[in-house]
């Protein structure tokens, strides 16, 4: 069981750079998870608990897309669950001009891959590094 998690908060200050929990910034009802099963989805994921999880309701394949209150600089992203059934593989999309589809998550190239190892995904996660320079978005999407 795959699953997105705030986890505790991300200390305000790194080692080397800031990083801030989004949570407040998104617009929860402008989020989607295409694939999510009903009883784990995407809001019960992002709700600060040790309860939620996001889980696929028919394979291996999620696609998440979120809406930010304003533009936000992504530096970083922590995915947190179980290693053995977590993503190997993440495909990060900032800005799509039209929501996306299974089809076009597969065929369109990411702004950035994120290979992910078991340690990057264990339970308290870690904040994998991304290039700053691209992720100053409004509407990221995650495949």
């Amino acid at each position: 069981q795959s699953r997105l998690w705030r986890g505790p908060p991300i200390p305000k200050m790194a080692a080397q750079q800031s990083h801030y929990d989004l949570f407040e910034q998104l617009e929860l009802p402008q989020c989607e998870c295409l694939n999510a099963a009903k009883d784990h989805t995407l809001r019960s994921a992002l709700t600060p608990s040790d309860e939620g999880f996001l889980q696929s309701d028919a394979d291996e394949e999620l696609l998440i897309s979120l809406r930010f209150m304003q533009a936000v600089r992504l530096s970083a992203i922590v995915v947190a669950g179980p290693a053995a059934s977590a993503p190997s593989e993440l495909r990060i999309f900032a800005n799509p001009p039209a929501p996306l589809d299974f089809d076009s998550g597969r065929s369109n190239a990411p702004t950035q891959t994120l290979p992910l190892t078991p340690a990057d995904v264990a339970r308290e996660g870690r904040p994998v590094e991304l290039r700053f320079v691209h992720f100053q978005v409004g509407s990221p999407a995650f495949h």
